[in-house]
C-alpha cells in the first residue's frame, strides 16, 4: 500500500506539472479548441451531408452515425490526453531524452505513460462530446445505469486500444533507431474504422479489422450492441468484450516496451 501511495503521488505531481506547463501559454490553447472544434464539427458536418444525399451509409442512419461519430472522437481524444507521449518515442531516444527514465528508482513503464498528461487533449474531448450528447439524443437512448456503465466500458476499452497500438507503433524505435513509425499511418485507420460502420467495407476487411486487428472494437461493435441489444458476434455485452481487448492489446504493448528496453543503447556522445 505503501508503494502504491508513493507511485500515485508520483503521478499527481507529474500530472500537475504537465498542465502548469500547458497553461503557460493560454493563447496556443484557445487556438487549439478553436481548429479541434471546427476540425470534427466541419468532419461530422460531411458526414451529414453525404447521408443526406445517398440516404445513409453502409445501412446506418444520420441518428446511428452521430452517436457512433461522437463516441469515437471522446475515446480518440482521451487516448491523446493520456498516450500522446507514445508519438515522440523515437525522438526521445535519438536525442537521449530517454535517459532520464533509466536514472530514476522508478518502473520504466510508469515513468514513461506518466511523463506527460496532454490537456490540449481535452480540446477533442469538447466537440466529441457534443457530438455525442447530440447523438444519444437522436437516437433515443435511455440514461439507465446499464447503459451509461456500457458506454463508460466502451470509452475505456477504445482509449486502451489506441494507446496500445500507438505504443507499439513507438516501441518499433527500439529495434530500427529511428525516429520514423506508423503513427501518422495508423491514425488514419483509426478514423476510417472507428469513425464509420465496419459494414462499408467487404466482409474480408471486415474479418480483418475484428480479429487480426481489431480496431473494430473501439466503437462500432459495442455501439452497435448498444442500438440494437442482442445483435452482436457474441453472446455477452460487446462493451464488456471492447474493455477486454483492449486491456489485453496494452498489456501486450507494454510488454513489446520492455523487450525493446533491452535493445537500448542510449544516444552516444
Amino acid at each position: 500500500m505503501k508503494t502504491i501511495r508513493y507511485y500515485a503521488s508520483v503521478a499527481a505531481i507529474s500530472i500537475r506539472q504537465s498542465i502548469q506547463s500547458r497553461l503557460e501559454y493560454p493563447f496556443m490553447l484557445i487556438g487549439h479548441v478553436l481548429a479541434n472544434c471546427i476540425q470534427w464539427v466541419v468532419g461530422f458536418a460531411t458526414i451529414k451531408f453525404v447521408v443526406d444525399q445517398f440516404g445513409s451509409i453502409g445501412g446506418w442512419g444520420y441518428e446511428s452515425l452521430a452517436f457512433l461519430y461522437g463516441m469515437s472522437v471522446l475515446s480518440h481524444g482521451l487516448a491523446v490526453v493520456l498516450f500522446i507521449q507514445t508519438w515522440f518515442l523515437g525522438y526521445w531516444m535519438i536525442d537521449g531524452e530517454f535517459d532520464r527514465f533509466l536514472l530514476r528508482p522508478m518502473n520504466l513503464v510508469f515513468q514513461f505513460l506518466f511523463d506527460d498528461f496532454n490537456l490540449i487533449g481535452f480540446t477533442d474531448i469538447l466537440p466529441g462530446l457534443m457530438v455525442f450528447v447530440y447523438g444519444c439524443v437522436k437516437v433515443h437512448l435511455s440514461p439507465s445505469c446499464g447503459n451509461i456503465l456500457l458506454i463508460l466500458c466502451t470509452l475505456a476499452g477504445g482509449t486502451l486500444i489506441r494507446g496500445a497500438v500507438w505504443m507499439f507503433c513507438g516501441s518499433m524505435s527500439f529495434w530500427t533507431k529511428s525516429p520514423a513509425n506508423f503513427t501518422d499511418m495508423v491514425g488514419e485507420l483509426f478514423e476510417r474504422v472507428s469513425m464509420y460502420p465496419l459494414t462499408i467495407y467487404p466482409r474480408w476487411v471486415q474479418t480483418l479489422f475484428t480479429v487480426l486487428l481489431p480496431l473494430a472494437w473501439i466503437t462500432f461493435w459495442p455501439v452497435k450492441d448498444l442500438l440494437e441489444p442482442g445483435t452482436g458476434i457474441l453472446p455477452v455485452p460487446m462493451a464488456a468484450v471492447t474493455l477486454a481487448v483492449g486491456l489485453l492489446l496494452f498489456a501486450g504493448s507494454c510488454a513489446v516496451f520492455r523487450a525493446g528496453m533491452g535493445r537500448y543503447e542510449s544516444a552516444g556522445s
